[in-house]
């Protein structure tokens, strides 16, 4: 995605998130918005193409949100801009625009096998500390790591695994 459209994501998702006063409404509209992109993807094609028309699109658009006009309005905003192919980010930063809110900070961590219960909340509560707030992690196992973990929070990534390990020794004894 180049800049122009990733500026222009990060602004409707602004903007469809000012929407919501409450963090409650907040919550209730991205997931609300997740659903209406994930139920419009089989439409993709249909509602990206020039041969319908902007008409056709906003009749599918309304009727699929009759109860919701606000979220309707949204996407008919988006297919009027011609901007409907930006949906899926929009989607994508609202919740993380709903998670600055909440204070949720996310972490995808990668271990050789599967943790343990008290593994995974060990790893969270030791992430918490770092990055402070509550953390949400969404567990990997990747045997190619061997041992140790991957964690990738907040766009750092921190690498304890034995193949980065194993890598670094390689690249010792070579020099």
């Amino acid at each position: 995605m180049n800049s122009t459209n990733r500026i222009a994501a990060q602004r409707y998702a602004a903007a469809y998130d000012a929407l919501s006063k409450t963090n409650e409404e907040a919550s209730r509209r991205s997931v609300l918005l997740h659903e209406v992109q994930m139920a419009l993807d089989s439409q993709q094609e249909a509602m990206n193409s020039p041969r319908i028309t902007l008409q056709t699109k906003k009749e599918v658009v309304r009727t699929a949100l009759s109860g919701s006009p606000e979220t309707a309005n949204f996407i008919e905003l988006l297919l009027e801009a011609k901007r409907y192919y930006l949906l899926p980010e929009i989607t994508r930063r609202v919740a993380t625009l709903l998670d600055d809110r909440l204070g949720i900070v996310r972490a995808q961590v990668y271990a050789a096998k599967e943790l343990t219960a008290a593994q995974k909340r060990h790893t969270e509560q030791v992430l918490a500390k770092r990055y402070g707030g509550e953390i949400k992690a969404d567990f990997i196992t990747d045997p190619s790591l061997l041992g140790g973990l991957k964690i990738i929070c907040r766009g750092e990534q921190i690498d304890g695994s034995l193949q980065r390990r194993f890598a670094k020794l390689e690249e010792e004894l070579t020099k």
